[in-house]
């Protein structure tokens, strides 16, 4: 995500270099000496721009959101691929489902936790994965969301040493925005992990969705000129797959969107707050319409909630309905 203020410093920056730059030019050299010279001064300019560009897209959040800090929840942490990788556990002394939640951007496992708290109070076990740089989890030079799904399978793996496996009866996924789309991903994986078949269903709220409208907005706020579009994007795919050389390259930020991102096969709950005032309508209509596509309609069911704002809504008794009601047809 672009840093605006600090994306306006650099271009500033630039400028600046840019004026000194031709003022030694004119002085020093001859006039075919500062077209070869002004060429290169201008590539390197480029070069570093882009790079830059990348670097702030990387980025994780430069303000972390207080973490959950009382009773009973408890602090899981493991190691992965070098990261700390963090989540806060609430557990039933007894066998009983679990809900898997991820929260969204600029937010914390403390954000989501009212929402995870109503699991518990129907006798559910609940884990929150908090992301990196988020909450209390240890902050990621290159911040992705490949890097939250690997940390929440590293988290799954551990957990037997605070909640035995025979534990867990099953396992409903919560993921809010960003949440969602790391949900999405994890959706199209679980087969790969032991626990991936306690997996019984999906809760998605306001989920993003497609990578490339977040990725173009950004451009065009940030007034990013469109002729260096597709080199960002050559460098962004390049070193997004060189940040996780055990997935297949990407070659195209369409693999970023859903469908190809990833589809749900077990029962799905769309919560989508009505007046979307962060992504808009079009995630949710993409989402619908790809699970429609890919015959997976009968197992989906979503709600446009008038009074459900996009993030803020630690309550919300209309969306605990929707929940309810969910659960009870499908559990």
């Amino acid at each position: 995500m672009i840093n605006q203020s600090k994306y306006g410093r650099f271009v500033i920056f630039l400028i600046l270099l840019l004026i000194t730059c031709a003022i030694l030019l004119i002085s020093n050299y001859s006039l075919l000496g500062n077209f070869i010279f002004a060429l290169l001064i201008g590539a390197l300019m480029i070069n570093l721009f882009i790079e830059y560009i990348i670097i702030q897209i990387f980025r994780t959040t430069d303000f972390q959101k207080p973490s959950i800090e009382i009773e009973p929840w408890v602090e899981l942490i493991v190691s992965c691929r070098g990261i700390e990788a963090r989540a806060m556990l609430n557990r039933r002394g007894e066998s009983a489902p679990m809900l898997l939640m991820i929260h969204g951007w600029k937010s914390s496992a403390e954000s989501v936790r009212e929402r995870a708290e109503w699991f518990c109070e129907q006798g559910w076990h609940a884990l929150i994965v908090e992301m990196p740089g988020h909450g209390k989890a240890m902050p990621v030079e290159k911040w992705t969301a490949i890097r939250v799904v690997e940390h929440a399978a590293e988290l799954m793996g551990a957990l037997d040493s605070l909640l035995p496996s025979k534990n867990i009866t099953q396992i409903v996924y919560y993921g809010h925005s960003m949440g969602g789309f790391v949900g999405l991903n994890l959706s199209k994986r679980i087969d790969d992990y032991p626990w991936g078949s306690k997996v019984k269903g999906w809760i998605l709220e306001s989920p993003m969705t497609k990578y490339s409208i977040v990725y173009d907005e950004s451009l065009t706020r940030n007034r990013i000129p469109r002729l260096l579009h597709s080199s960002i994007q050559r460098r962004l795919l390049v070193q997004f797959s060189a940040l996780h050389p055990q997935e297949k390259p990407i070659h195209s930020l369409i693999e970023l969107d859903v469908p190809i991102w990833g589809l749900p096969q077990q029962p799905t709950l769309i919560l989508q707050a009505e007046e979307d005032s962060v992504l808009g309508r079009s995630h949710y209509d993409l989402l619908v319409s790809s699970m429609n596509e890919a015959g997976r309609g009968e197992i989906l069911t979503t709600h446009l909630i008038g009074d459900l704002p996009h993030s803020g809504a630690r309550t919300n008794s209309t969306r605990n309905h929707h929940i309810e009601q969910w659960l009870e047809n499908n559990f």
